[in-house]
């Protein structure tokens, strides 16, 4: 296992995705090419919480976090398709829905349920924000 942290870019799935925004390759479907399978993995539940953040900065919902430095959110955020941002949307519920559809869920479900929680209520008050968004 690599780097873990509640945070939506405390972790190595996160990490790639913001070299590659870095490096102006933002091509999200291949962070979330596996959306319409049935089990969620990790990389791609991760990928989809760190574009999450990135939508819900750009929308002044939450603070730029250190690892944003220097990246413009918003102009970012205006590049997605209804369809890019509807994925990132589906994606991150599957990501905190359950242990039978996501692989990181199961992941923080074996630390138990406190660090599964800790990680798991800011993830869904972004959802709902950004829910609101459209």
């Amino acid at each position: 296992m690599g780097t873990w942290g509640y945070g939506p870019f405390e972790n190595d799935g996160a990490g790639d995705l913001l070299a590659a925004l870095r490096a102006g390759d933002p091509d999200i479907d291949d962070y979330l090419a596996h959306v319409s399978e049935e089990y969620l993995e990790a990389d791609d539940a991760q990928a989809a919480v760190a574009l999450a953040e990135v939508v819900a900065v750009a929308h002044g919902l939450r603070p730029a976090p250190p690892q944003l430095d220097g990246f413009d959110a918003a102009a970012y955020t205006e590049s997605l398709t209804p369809a890019q941002r509807a994925r990132i949307l589906t994606t991150l519920e599957r990501a905190i829905a359950d242990s039978d559809t996501s692989e990181l869920h199961e992941l923080w479900a074996e630390n138990g349920p406190e660090d599964l929680e800790a990680w798991r209520a800011p993830i869904l008050n972004r959802l709902e924000s950004l829910r609101a968004l459209s």
